[in-house]
Parts: C-alpha cells; sequence; structure tokens
C-alpha cells in the first residue's frame, strides 16, 4: 500500500527547458563571439561537471552565481534581468497537478523531492499555487545534496515515519529512479499523467 508520494518538480510538475537560457546568456554577452549558446549550456548544466551543481547544492549564494557568470561571460546584465533569463522557463502540467490535488482531497500525504536553486524555487512559490499543497518540501539546495546521493532520499524519513517500501517517487530521469530503488524506494518514471493514474487505481482506489 502508498502510503507517501514523493514527486519531482521539473518535468514532472512543471515542464521546462534549460537551453533557452543559454541562448539568451549568449545574447547578453559582449564577447559573444568567442563561445556559442552550446558552450554555455555544458558550462552551466554538464550532470557531472555543470557549475549549477554548486548552486543547487547550496554551496554558493544567488548572488555569487550571478555574479561568476557576468563575469565569465561579459554579460550586460543586471540582477533583475539575470533572474528573468533564469527563471522564465517552466509551465504548468495541469493534469499533474489535478492528480496532487486529488491525493490531497482523498488524504494522501505528498512531498516534494527536487533538484533545485534558490532563484528557481523562489521564483515557483510566486507563481505555480500548486507547490503549496505539498506537505513537505525536500530542495536540494537546503538538504546540501542532489539526486541520486543517498542523503537527499534519506530526508524523506526524516520528515515522515514509514517504511521505505511504502513510498511511491515519481521522477522523469530514470537514473534517478534506478538510484532509489537501490535504496529501497519504489518508483515509476514519469513520461505523463496517465502514469501516475494507473499506479493510483491500482493501489490506492
Amino acid at each position: 500500500m502508498i502510503k507517501l508520494f514523493v514527486f519531482d518538480l521539473g518535468n514532472v510538475i512543471l515542464p521546462f527547458e534549460h537551453h533557452q537560457i543559454a541562448v539568451k546568456l549568449h545574447e547578453a554577452s559582449l564577447v559573444k563571439d568567442r563561445f556559442t549558446p552550446d558552450d554555455i549550456f555544458r558550462y552551466l548544466f554538464d550532470h557531472q561537471k555543470g557549475f549549477v551543481n554548486a548552486y543547487e547544492e547550496g554551496l554558493i549564494s544567488s548572488r555569487d552565481f550571478f555574479k561568476e557568470l557576468k563575469e565569465r561571460y561579459k554579460l550586460e546584465l543586471e540582477p533583475e534581468d539575470f533572474k528573468e533569463i533564469w527563471n522564465d522557463i517552466f509551465e504548468e502540467d495541469a493534469g499533474v497537478s489535478e492528480i496532487i490535488l486529488y491525493l490531497k482531497e482523498k488524504g494522501y500525504p505528498i512531498f516534494l523531492l527536487s533538484n533545485t536553486n534558490e532563484l528557481h524555487f523562489s521564483y515557483v512559490m510566486e507563481r505555480y499555487p500548486i507547490i503549496h499543497h505539498f506537505d513537505e518540501w525536500i530542495l536540494s539546495f537546503e538538504v546540501g545534496a542532489k539526486k541520486p546521493q543517498e542523503k537527499i532520499y534519506d530526508v524523506i524519513f526524516e520528515r515522515k515515519s514509514l517504511e521505505r517500501h511504502e513510498v511511491l517517487y515519481i521522477d522523469d530521469i530514470p537514473d534517478y529512479i534506478k538510484a532509489a530503488a537501490g535504496f529501497g524506494i519504489p518508483g515509476i518514471v514519469f513520461r505523463e499523467a496517465a502514469d501516475i493514474w494507473k499506479v493510483i487505481r491500482e493501489n490506492c482506489v
């Protein structure tokens, strides 16, 4: 029996696309002939070496994150301009929001588990009310660890006392689902809202 639903944020609740950030930063650079948008994208978002990793683990501040990018790429941007570029990448999956509201109505606890950063999450809190229906937010920049590190998954059980097999974890990245399974947490790879409804019908109705 499922006693807790744990949702990823990006590309589950809020579809997004990072590459547009790199394109817009390239446009704002005073030395854009020295690199391409793809170069910026790799520097920022490479899974292993991306500069965003330290930011999403809370190791550097939003101010220092912006300062480093501004200096590296000679960006003709003020902090508020950067925030708009950095944050304006999300939309809401109405089908997933419907599931979240259904689970809340039925009395199921729901957690959010996300690799994210201060700027993104502050923006999301302001723009997307669905986020406020969650019982707990487990955020990489607050926890000091990112998926697929075991530490961030362990926080689930620090926040709620239950057995690991009683959790359903929903994420769009197969490697994160695989890691969770290795820590005893069942999950499904998200592709569309129908995937979650199927599990609900089989386990909760």
